[in-house]
């Protein structure tokens, strides 16, 4: 798999979308977390798209966290109400 400089869009600079040969018979953009596949789609905004879907799943995954570990505090500290 080929793949050209990284384009980064993103002021998380954690994520990339980047043109690749993947598999189909033309280059798709392949979004990237972390150089770690995340998607792919036939143009630039879809895989857009695909890095804007990862951060905010991320973002509900870390508030789920939060919350969780807040909620542990509270039973630990007597306090369920």
């Amino acid at each position: 798999m080929s793949r050209q400089a990284s384009s980064r869009p993103f002021r998380d600079k954690r994520y990339s979308v980047t043109p690749e040969h993947c598999g189909y018979p033309t280059r798709r953009f392949v979004a990237r977390f972390c150089d770690v596949w995340i998607g792919q789609a036939a143009n630039r905004s879809g895989a857009i798209a695909i890095v804007r879907a990862h951060v905010a799943l991320e973002r509900a995954r870390q508030a789920l966290a939060q919350a969780d570990a807040d909620f542990d505090l509270a039973i630990a500290a007597g306090r369920t109400g």
